[in-house]
């Protein structure tokens, strides 16, 4: 009889040093093939996004050729499971406290399924039925094609890797140290909610993104060839952070907000968008130094890597302190980020992480040749057209860099520009029959770059411009477009 389902549960209660019981978070790990599956899928539709070891071994195997596989694969792609909702009193940066769906849910539940049978009873009502039952279709019609690529040959070393996994936290203590970690937070996460680690089976070495936790799951890949557990739990410690700030009270998100809201700093900003992740990636990066020594900060967006290694020692002295986030920690966090990036609002790589474009096309792919040739945003919105009251006004709003992509109607869009940004008069004379990129700092300090372009065919040469200067240059913020910049 195949064993599809595994949850390995740790101790609720440990020792502390004086021989006392102390009390902890539940652990559970587990795989379980309904999530497999729909990670599977979703990594397929997306191309690997989330999973691009698991991507790659699809792609040289020769199911990726399969007729079947490819159809049901399309109409998972035209198949709608994600209905948002949001949480209301959040502050507009907790995204993770606040911002909710369908898919969210439905993912959380798979992890909690040792069946698609079951699968399918537990999240009946979450979506229409119609849409519900095309889900199930598609994912049973999926599950043999499964089996003979990944489950039958590579669940049984996935489920080794897993006791090994069980092994070597359970020497570490982890369920204490997430718990010493929770205190820093003040979550409203109680004890009696475990904490599940939800595996899916990767054939491979390499795990590059795992998509967010949701609920009180956090998900990843488990390797079949590495045995770097101390990674895992760096990673596993990172996650449950996030999910733990998350689970903050609304209150004490509301008073982060207004501790923010008291700085003067053009930095704050940034600083609270980026503070769910950097605290994160601190008490990771802490995780795997405690077990494993010195090692170098690896994020791969190196806006955050860099400021998530400036606040380490805030954070970790935080953690030794058993102090909570105070009104302390937020103003040392916009010094420190000031002073890691002195000249971040002015430098176009660091503009481009955070966006709001507006542009009078919607035909060219603006932001992906944005994140080819200048920077991976951490976040961007766009919307269409320029010449719409609305969307100023959306523009206006915006706490970053706002973008706007000009193709036609050019008088008339620089008029209508003109009304509605009152700093856009500064410059006096604009010839708007040549191709030219306008960047400067408005009375508030936010950046505006305003791309001017006769043809999309020379945006390419917008950004490679934008690259070689580097930054805002308030003497010099008209630059026309040539071929020899």
């Amino acid at each position: 009889m195949r064993i599809f389902y595994i949850i390995i549960t740790l101790t609720l209660l440990t020792l502390n040093s004086f021989g006392q019981k102390i009390d902890t978070y539940t652990i559970k790990y587990q795989i379980n093939k309904p999530y497999c599956i729909l990670n599977f899928m979703e990594t397929v539709k997306t191309n690997g996004y989330y999973g691009p070891t698991l991507y790659s071994f699809f792609k040289n195997s020769d199911l990726s050729k399969n007729e079947e596989l490819t159809n049901l694969v399309n109409q998972y792609q035209k198949l709608n499971i994600n209905y948002s909702y949001e949480f209301p009193g959040y502050p507009k940066y907790r995204f993770m406290a606040k911002a909710k769906s369908s898919s969210d849910l439905i993912h959380t539940l798979s992890a909690k399924s040792n069946t698609l049978k079951e699968f399918k009873e537990i999240t009946t009502g979450i979506i229409p039925f119609y849409q519900h039952q095309q889900l199930f279709e598609i994912l049973e019609a999926v599950e043999p094609l499964y089996d003979d690529l990944i489950w039958e040959k590579y669940y049984p070393i996935a489920q080794q890797r897993l006791q090994d996994l069980e092994d070597y936290t359970a020497q570490i203590n982890l369920e204490e140290k997430l718990t010493g970690f929770e205190r820093i937070f003040e979550s409203s996460w109680s004890k009696d909610i475990p904490v599940i680690f939800s595996f899916s089976v990767v054939p491979g070495d390499v795990v590059r993104l795992v998509p967010r936790p949701q609920g009180n799951v956090v998900f990843c890949g488990l390797l079949t060839e590495s045995d770097d557990y101390s990674w895992y739990a760096g990673l596993l410690a990172h996650e449950f952070s996030h999910r733990a700030f998350a689970e903050k009270s609304l209150e004490s998100h509301q008073q982060i907000e207004r501790w923010f809201n008291n700085s003067k700093s053009p930095d704050r900003f940034m600083v609270n968008f980026m503070l769910n992740e950097v605290l994160g990636g601190a008490i990771g990066h802490k995780m795997k130094e405690d077990l494993a020594g010195a090692h170098k900060f690896s994020y791969g967006q190196s806006y955050v890597r860099d400021f998530d290694e400036a606040m380490y020692p805030l954070v970790v002295s935080y953690l030794n302190e058993g102090r909570k986030l105070d009104e302390y920690f937020i103003k040392q966090s916009i010094k420190i980020y000031g002073e890691t990036f002195p000249d971040a609002h002015k430098e176009f790589q660091y503009l481009f992480q955070n966006y709001y474009l507006l542009s009078d096309t919607k035909d060219y792919p603006i932001s992906r040749m944005i994140r080819k040739n200048i920077a991976s945003p951490l976040m961007y919105e766009k919307n269409y057209p320029i010449l719409n009251e609305q969307n100023i006004i959306q523009l206006k709003k915006y706490d970053f860099t706002r973008l706007i992509v000009i193709s036609k109607n050019h008088i008339n869009t620089f008029d209508f520009l003109r009304d509605h940004i009152p700093d856009l008069n500064r410059v006096e004379k604009l010839d708007y029959n040549s191709d030219f990129v306008l960047s400067f700092l408005d009375d508030a300090g936010k950046a505006y770059i305003i791309i001017n372009l006769h043809s999309m065919e020379n945006f390419t040469d917008a950004l490679e411009l934008l690259k070689s200067r580097k930054m805002i240059d308030s003497n010099n913020p008209v630059v026309h477009l040539n071929k020899d910049f």
